[in-house]
């Protein structure tokens, strides 16, 4: 512990299995009030329906993502868009991993998402300047062009 630390953290000696383990006693899911529930219950409705074969393996699956969000995120503040905002940059970050992961060409991702060429041409563009603005380019991006 520095000083500037008035308690040691000691989130890193959490056991997520451990704490998991605990979350199936109906007293201790019953505290998981407000926001967290609201998260667990979401995450097991949208995997309900995507995994319909392994209903049992859901709510498990549900707590691990919130958790992991939570030891992850925990203790900031964060802006969650919602909407057509959301649905907006989820399309975005799509058209991008397509472009540069499946190598989709700019014209074919015009005729499946309905856009225009500019449209298409500046969405990818956005997308570099945002995974450049997270980290280090180790990949080579600056280097790309667009095909």
């Amino acid at each position: 512990m520095n000083n500037d630390q008035l308690f040691a953290d000691d989130s890193d000696k959490l056991d997520p299995k451990k704490v998991l383990a605990h979350m199936e006693d109906p007293i201790v899911s019953a505290r998981w009030e407000g926001n967290l529930k609201e998260m667990v219950e979401l995450a097991e409705f949208e995997l309900l329906k995507k995994l319909p074969e392994k209903p049992e393996a859901v709510p498990e699956i549900a707590r691990a993502v919130v958790f992991s969000i939570c030891s992850t995120m925990g203790g900031s503040v964060i802006y969650l868009p919602r909407g057509e905002s959301l649905k907006r940059a989820m399309r975005d970050a799509e058209i991008y991993r397509e472009w540069l992961d499946a190598g989709a060409q700019p014209h074919e991702l015009v005729r499946k998402y309905q856009l225009s060429s500019a449209i298409i041409y500046g969405i990818i563009k956005r997308q570099r300047g945002l995974h450049r603005q997270n980290g280090p380019d180790l990949f080579g991006f600056e280097q790309e062009t667009i095909h």
